[in-house]
């Protein structure tokens, strides 16, 4: 990496905390949020021990829980996953060909009387559409939520993207922009959910509700302020390796390149483009080999199928087997199985997917790209 991602920062507000002798329930937790919050212009900033857990509080903040229906993208498992924790039922939105982000048109479609909220994932770096997305969760009146767990400081049409929803969730475990090793953060402009959130990760006594413990300690916290008094120049960093390798993607007529419309920025994490060889007598096979023998670390396919098409979703193993909430529970009115072709669109990319950290420094992306040109060159030779 071009950029030292832990320097003497991260030790001075580590020794301030020991120094003080609280390692949690002190002052940097407080401080953090006051910085994002203040970094991102928003009244609310939360933060909590991961990603996850305030995905689950989000989840209840909206008041989703059994009975209700919540809308997903299939790209990933992770906001559908923490709805099971609410006992809500994950239903899910296709996404667009060219972004592979959620299709504003699917998540409209699969609203129905039982819907409560929709999570959006701003997936690999890319924003959604999220003006059109806020549009139809309001005219719904159902709670939008953005998973930003790769979209740090990523603009969208004048904003940020996390400010688009009514929650928007960061995460700060040890692969993403900023780190806290592990941890998350969320913010919010309305003071009903951020309450709702707060009241599920930590209580003291006595919970005024069912909540857990889901606490940053101030250790994570330290780290997090130094973090994010860095983290726009590691970007800055991503965005040249980008462009280095998103140049070798526009050259060759049978790879894909992802679509970055109009108004959206880029705040890189995962590099990706589609394969379309077979279009153009190009062997996938052939392809991959080429690729794996370059000894960077390309990954190709991704998962394979949509997360609903997980043996997680499709048998019943949350809540000790027992059903709930999506096989059979009393509770849930709706109908919706999890079946072939619900995500058409999802189903056809993901075999497809090629995909490669974009959080190197330019040196190193440089040298990813030229060994990706070979691959391509030896692909078309067969």
């Amino acid at each position: 990496m071009g950029i030292d991602r832990f320097d003497g920062k991260e030790i001075e507000y580590l020794q301030e905390v020991l120094a003080s002798g609280r390692l949690s329930g002190g002052q940097y937790a407080r401080r953090l949020e006051e910085a994002f919050a203040e970094a991102y212009g928003v009244k609310h900033a939360i933060v909590a021990n991961s990603a996850m857990s305030l995905l689950i509080s989000a989840w209840y903040a909206a008041g989703a829980g059994v009975g209700d229906e919540v809308i997903c993208d299939p790209l990933v498992q992770f906001h559908a996953i923490a709805a099971l924790w609410q006992n809500a039922h994950p239903v899910w939105a296709d996404v667009c060909a060219d972004t592979w982000l959620m299709d504003p048109a699917s998540l409209r479609a699969n609203i129905t009387p039982h819907t409560k909220a929709a999570c959006v994932t701003n997936l690999w770096g890319l924003p959604a559409e999220l003006d059109a997305l806020r549009q139809v969760a309001d005219e719904a009146g159902i709670v939008l939520i953005e998973d930003n767990a790769h979209a740090m400081f990523l603009p969208y049409k004048g904003k940020y993207a996390g400010l688009w929803g009514h929650i928007g969730v960061f995460s700060l475990c040890q692969g993403k922009h900023m780190t806290t090793g592990d941890g998350g953060i969320a913010v919010t402009d309305d003071d009903a959910l951020a309450e709702g959130i707060r009241s599920v990760i930590g209580f003291g006594e006595s919970p005024p509700n069912l909540a857990t413990v889901f606490r940053m300690t101030d250790l994570q916290a330290a780290v997090g302020l130094a973090q994010l008094e860095k983290v726009r120049a590691y970007i800055a960093e991503y965005q040249k390796s980008y462009a280095h390798l998103a140049a070798v993607v526009e050259e060759c007529p049978w790879l894909q390149p992802r679509a970055i419309r109009e108004g959206c920025g880029n705040s890189p994490y995962i590099f990706s483009f589609l394969f379309r060889g077979d279009e153009h007598g190009v062997d996938l096979e052939t392809f991959k080999a080429a690729l794996f023998e370059t000894g960077d670390t390309w990954n190709v396919g991704f998962t394979q199928v949509p997360a609903y098409k997980y043996r997680f979703f499709q048998v019943p193993v949350a809540y000790q087997s027992k059903g709930c909430p999506l096989h059979g529970c009393p509770y849930y009115k709706g109908s919706y199985e999890y079946k072939d072709g619900l995500c058409p669109t999802a189903e056809a990319i993901l075999p497809r997917l090629v995909n490669h950290n974009c959080m190197i420094s330019e040196e190193a992306a440089k040298g990813v790209a030229d060994r990706l040109r070979q691959a391509i060159a030896k692909a078309e030779a067969g």
